[in-house]
């Protein structure tokens, strides 16, 4: 059986209702499971709608997608789908995020859908739902193992927090040793505290700029160990805080609100990025690059830094290496420190290799998406 094509409109395939605020009592702070419209699955709690279903940003995040899998809420800021007409909801699901909803959008100061603007616009869809449901099902299978390798990071993330917490703060691998007395509390006998500064440098090293094309990270383009991208750009489009280079092992971190966790490790080869003058560029010299990452990004040193950023006047809670350069690291003997720091690697080499992975699977996803919604791959033979 060949797979058919029809032309109809997004008001045959599905109907939207716009969302309600409801009550208070009917409110709820459970949490259920969803796949957002970047493809991964996270949490969403607000209108009770069928399981699945599907709701959109009427205003504010206009026309952002996610598909929900059990008990949901939709405020009135979000149109969600009231039926589906014998539609399959994973591929109506998908099918939404390839439609440029935005340009729908009406009203001055703040953009919203009209849901009987969208119903009339012009579509082209499979005919039979069990077309619909494979395409539905192998673009799931992807985001679905992206959300496995999220959660797997997630994992050894708390683990090593853990290994952190009960042998930097509760000591339990010094067992045997004495506690001294230090500046900053009893310790272990032969361990010893540092100021960060003592161990790294702030380094502002303008690029070369000896290309015409360059990757330009400001702060907002890493987050929580990770890049957001890789783009070119013209070096003469590139703001003026576009100056700074860096090189792998370096520690990027942001001056402004740390607790939003705009930090990352440089892993790879970097003559071709440039970065803001917003981002620290910061040089371990006295301690394992990793392990001193691993400190700065600690929930207790956050807090920290965000609280002495807020007490600075300015237009954001911002922060200077200075901040960072005096905080105290507590290092251990050279025995446990080595094996901290091996776990260390082990664990963040881990997190990259997952996150790499991750990278390849959304493009892969969003190559098989445009192909397979548009047709150009014809799943009908397929059996699932």
């Amino acid at each position: 059986m060949s797979c058919k094509w029809k032309e109809c409109t997004l008001g045959d395939l599905i109907t939207f209702q716009r969302g309600h605020d409801l009550p208070k009592n009917q409110m709820t702070d459970g949490k259920y499971p969803v796949v957002g419209s970047n493809g991964i699955i996270g949490y969403h709690n607000e209108y009770t709608t069928e399981s699945p279903s599907i709701t959109i940003g009427r205003s504010g995040n206009v026309g952002n997608p996610f598909i929900v899998y059990g008990r949901t809420w939709s405020h009135n800021t979000t149109l969600y789908v009231k039926d589906f007409k014998g539609n399959d909801p994973v591929f109506v699901f998908y099918f939404l995020k390839t439609l440029d909803l935005v340009n729908y959008a009406g009203g001055s100061a703040v953009p919203t859908l009209n849901r009987n603007h969208i119903h009339t616009l012009p579509i082209k869809v499979p005919e039979s739902a069990e077309i619909q449901k494979k395409i539905g099902y192998y673009l799931r299978l992807l985001d679905e193992k992206i959300a496995i390798n999220r959660e797997i990071n997630e994992n050894l993330e708390r683990q090593i927090s853990e290994i952190y917490r009960v042998w930097y703060q509760k000591y339990v691998c010094a067992v045997g040793l004495p506690l001294v007395e230090s500046e900053y509390g009893l310790i272990p006998q032969g361990w010893h505290y540092s100021l960060v500064g003592e161990l790294c440098k702030s380094i502002s090293i303008s690029h070369k700029f000896d290309a015409e094309k360059l990757i330009f990270l400001n702060t907002g383009d890493i987050e929580d160990g990770r890049f957001l991208h890789a783009n070119y750009m013209a070096v003469s489009d590139m703001p003026g805080q576009a100056k700074k280079t860096i090189l792998p092992g370096d520690i990027l971190y942001s001056e402004i609100r740390p607790i939003n966790k705009h930090y990352a490790y440089v892993t790879f080869p970097s003559e071709d990025y440039v970065v803001s003058t917003k981002l620290m560029v910061i040089r371990a010299s006295g301690i394992d690059s990793r392990r001193l990452y691993h400190y700065l990004t600690t929930e207790d040193v956050i807090t920290k830094l965000q609280m002495e950023a807020e007490s600075r006047s300015g237009t954001f809670p911002q922060i200077r290496f200075d901040n960072i350069s005096k905080l105290p690291i507590l290092i251990a003997d050279d025995v446990t420190e080595a094996a901290f720091t091996t776990l260390l690697h082990t664990v963040y080499d881990q997190i990259e290799h997952n996150n790499s992975e991750n990278e390849k699977l959304a493009s892969l996803r969003d190559s098989l998406l445009a192909r397979l919604i548009s047709g150009e791959i014809d799943v009908s033979a397929v059996q699932l």
